[in-house]
C-alpha cells in the first residue's frame, strides 16, 4: 500500500518521537534532515545536465557542464556577480528565472515566460548572478565552461 508524503511523514514521526524521546537534538536533526531532502529533490522525470567542478578555490570557481538534448540544470542561485560562460558547443538553451509577472486581473501573478538564447560554438557571455533553471531546448548537446569570480 503506496502512503502519501504527508502520511508517511507522520508514520516517520512516530516512530521518531517513540525513539528518541530522550533525545530532542537527534530528533530535530532528523526532521530536518527529512524536510531539506523533499525540498530540494528534483522529479524523477527531470534529465539533469552533467557538472564538473574543473577549479575552486578562494578566488575563482570553474565549472564545466554538459546539456544533452531535453536536460536541465535545476533551479541554482550564482551567489557571485561576476560570472562568464564560455560555449565549447553551443544550442538553443532556455533560462527559466524564479521571478512572476505582475498581478492578473484575478490577482494571481505567474511565472515569466523563459528567456530562449541561441549561441555559437566558441561565443562567451558575461551573465549577472541570478537564481535560474537552464534546459537545453535544442536538437545537440551543450557544452559550458562557468567561471565564477568570488
Amino acid at each position: 500500500m503506496k502512503l502519501s508524503m504527508k502520511a508517511n511523514m507522520k508514520e516517520n514521526m512516530k516512530t521518531i518521537n517513540k525513539d528518541t524521546k530522550s533525545k530532542p537534538c537527534l530528533m530535530l536533526t532528523i526532521i530536518s534532515v527529512l524536510m531539506t531532502s523533499s525540498v530540494i529533490a528534483e522529479p524523477a522525470n527531470v534529465k539533469l545536465a552533467k557538472k564538473e567542478i574543473l577549479l575552486d578555490n578562494a578566488e575563482v570557481e570553474v565549472v564545466r557542464a554538459t546539456y544533452p538534448v531535453g536536460s536541465e540544470s535545476g533551479f541554482h542561485t550564482h551567489h557571485y556577480a561576476n560570472r562568464v560562460v564560455y560555449f565549447v558547443k553551443g544550442g538553443k538553451l532556455a533560462l527559466f528565472s524564479k521571478e512572476t509577472t505582475k498581478e492578473t486581473a484575478k490577482g494571481k501573478s505567474k511565472p515569466k515566460p523563459p528567456t530562449v538564447i541561441n549561441v555559437a560554438d566558441g561565443k562567451t557571455l558575461y551573465l549577472p548572478a541570478i537564481t535560474h533553471n537552464v534546459k537545453n531546448i535544442g536538437s545537440t548537446e551543450v557544452i559550458i565552461v562557468e567561471t565564477e569570480i568570488k
